[in-house]
């Protein structure tokens, strides 16, 4: 079975998941949107609509189709706005003419700037594709990393490969050389690993001993370096070898 990284059916579910295969909704939005029942404007003629996101907070709806004319003829451009505060969400929609500019302009419109913003660009989903859910309800695609509501399985962020569909590739970095290093030890058999085991404990042992064995051996060697003063038999640096006769020798 061939690895898809497109949805072509939306499914909050799998499009909350990096590569489609979560079987649990991992934050409240994606079980609010399982529960959503959203039907989409029949106004919007989504075969020749664009959904045009990440616009600059002060882009209004001229200067977006200003930006779209150059592709073909606009029949109709919106910068979607809230109804409270009237700012822009950021987002708009463009419609075109002829579904020849709708394709042409979602080529060579997307990751080009605007107001100092890069564009995405990509078909208006409503209508296009089956069990769309939006933003606002929890689905959609896309997002932000700080908001922890990421949306996999569209243009901006595909699905990656599931890690039991790529193990069958070769490794191609350090890191997946290291993961099939393990994968293959984990095949062994259970006295094969307990060798393993047990002889990296042993090896640390011995060089645990062998440390210490050779600080036992500097300190004797310290010890054996002391002077003797010639005109006494006492020691010198190390008082705790005078005795009292040798005190007694001295005072002589």
């Amino acid at each position: 079975m061939a690895f898809e990284r497109i949805l072509k059916v939306y499914d909050p579910l799998k499009a909350g998941s990096i590569d489609g295969t979560d079987t649990n909704p991992h934050d409240r939005a994606i079980a609010r949107a399982l529960t959503a029942n959203y039907v989409p404007r029949n106004s919007v003629k989504s075969s020749r609509t664009l959904f045009v996101g990440r616009l600059n907070p002060g882009t209004d709806t001229e200067s977006l189709k200003k930006c779209f004319r150059k592709f073909g003829r606009i029949s109709q451009c919106r910068v979607v706005t809230d109804p409270v505060t009237l700012e822009s969400r950021r987002y708009g929609f463009v419609t075109f003419s002829k579904i020849e500019d709708t394709d042409y302009a979602r080529e060579q419109a997307n990751n080009t700037k605007l107001d100092d913003s890069i564009l995405f660009v990509d078909y208006e989903n409503s209508h296009n594709m089956k069990g769309w859910v939006p933003r606002r309800l929890g689905g959609g695609f896309g997002g932000d990393k700080k908001s922890g509501q990421l949306r996999f399985g569209g243009r901006d962020r595909p699905f990656k490969p599931p890690i039991l569909l790529s193990s069958n590739r070769p490794p191609s970095s350090k890191h997946d050389r290291k993961h099939t290093t393990c994968h293959r030890q984990g095949n062994s058999t259970r006295e094969d690993r307990y060798s393993s085991r047990h002889n990296h404990q042993t090896k640390h042992k011995d060089k645990h001993r062998d440390k210490h064995r050779d600080i036992d051996r500097g300190r004797s060697s310290r010890k054996d370096k002391r002077v003797k003063n010639p005109q006494d038999t006492s020691y010198v640096g190390d008082s705790k070898f005078k005795t009292d006769d040798n005190e007694a020798m001295s005072d002589r």
